[in-house]
């Protein structure tokens, strides 16, 4: 078995929190090259911090992202995240249900396009999506008991749209960080820290190796 990963999306493929270990991108491939049954790894991360749905559709648009998906056989993702904080943003002052769920709808249709366009470009990659998680649990006080369903609905609705692809995985992140985001995010609060991503590296091997195994059957 050999890997030819390509990881697209935000701050969180780039490793941001996590700069010496490169995140969840890094730690994954580390762990890959050292199993047995796999014989390469080969990683190229395109992940930028600050990037939404919206600028991920215009970088698969770029030659050198289009070469790479073409070539690779796996693929991580992690977009959404700056989409949601947008809205906190845009909102701040005056926050309702209503202003995610409209940002929802965008995001879903520029989700839609993201695997469209990747499994135009590559049919057969096994693409793996992280969900979202919420780094403001010990920010929001009363209200974070308002924003969990509107982030278990944002979250629901991804998954929904990945099962109307092949070959792609929706990697739960919110179960990990609940409850640990004191112990699990970077000093920014946001973005996690070397441990954060080592709990979705773990998660992830865990989906890559559900993968294999159901191609060995």
């Amino acid at each position: 078995m050999s890997y030819n990963i390509v990881a697209l999306g935000d701050s969180l493929t780039e490793g941001v929190g996590d700069l010496d270990n490169q995140g969840y991108v890094g730690v994954t491939t580390k762990i890959l090259k050292k199993e047995t049954l796999v014989k390469k790894v080969s990683i190229q991360d395109f992940g930028h911090r600050g990037d939404t749905s919206t600028d991920l559709l215009k970088k698969l648009k770029r030659p050198e992202i289009i070469q790479a998906v073409k070539k690779s056989n796996t693929i991580f993702l992690t977009i959404g995240g700056n989409d949601l904080v947008h809205v906190f943003k845009k909102h701040f002052l005056d926050l309702h249900a209503s202003d995610f769920s409209t940002q929802q709808k965008i995001f879903s249709v520029n989700l839609n396009q993201v695997f469209a366009e990747v499994r135009r470009l590559n049919p057969n990659a096994h693409i793996y999506y992280f969900g979202l998680y919420n780094p403001f649990e010990d920010y929001l006080g009363k209200a974070n008991k308002d924003f969990v369903p509107i982030l278990n609905r944002w979250n629901a609705n991804s998954t929904t749209i990945t099962k109307k692809y092949t070959a792609i995985s929706f990697i739960p992140t919110s179960d990990l960080f609940k409850g640990k985001t004191d112990q699990l995010l970077y000093k920014d609060h946001f973005h996690p820290n070397k441990q954060g991503y080592a709990k979705m590296s773990g998660r992830l091997l865990d989906y890559l190796k559900k993968s294999r195994s159901s191609v060995q059957r």
